[in-house]
């Protein structure tokens, strides 16, 4: 399963992608994730592995997101959260004043959930969108009570 969502936000596009790269910085936008922390070291690059606790749809699990790539303006994640395995990819490109955001999720179903993938599907692009609006709706919230 493939999903992909774009949204503009109203912030530089290196500073959101400082702010997106830091997995730290999700339980402030992602609604799923209570809890992230880096493993060990303070900077964030490709191969950096973040601690995460996440409480989808049910009960409060763990797991870890490893960052892959590490491209401005790309940057890749892979995620494990027991038998579930997405990557998740983001770009963030400049786009006048601010920048535009995308991400792809791509994960591959295993076992029972390959069975239900088909009904997956809607609920992981809605929930994507949802993600970056949060992710727009903090970034230029924080830029607005800056300047006040």
């Amino acid at each position: 399963m493939t999903t992909e969502a774009t949204e503009s936000v109203a912030r530089p596009a290196a500073q959101v992608f400082a702010f997106i790269a830091d997995v730290r910085n999700d339980p402030r936008w992602h609604t799923d994730v209570l809890q992230a922390k880096l493993a060990e070291g303070e900077t964030v690059r490709a191969g950096s592995v973040f601690e995460i606790r996440t409480k989808p749809v049910m009960g409060i699990s763990g797991g870890t997101v490893t960052v892959s790539a590490y491209d401005p303006p790309r940057i890749v994640f892979d995620i494990r959260m027991g038998k579930l395995t997405p990557r998740t990819t983001f770009t963030v490109v400049p786009d006048g004043d601010g920048c535009r955001v995308t991400r792809r999720i791509e994960v591959e179903p295993q076992g029972l959930l390959r069975v239900m993938a088909p009904f997956m599907g809607g609920k992981l692009r809605s929930s994507n969108a949802g993600f970056l609006a949060s992710l727009k709706r903090v970034l230029e919230s924080e830029a607005d009570r800056a300047q006040n």
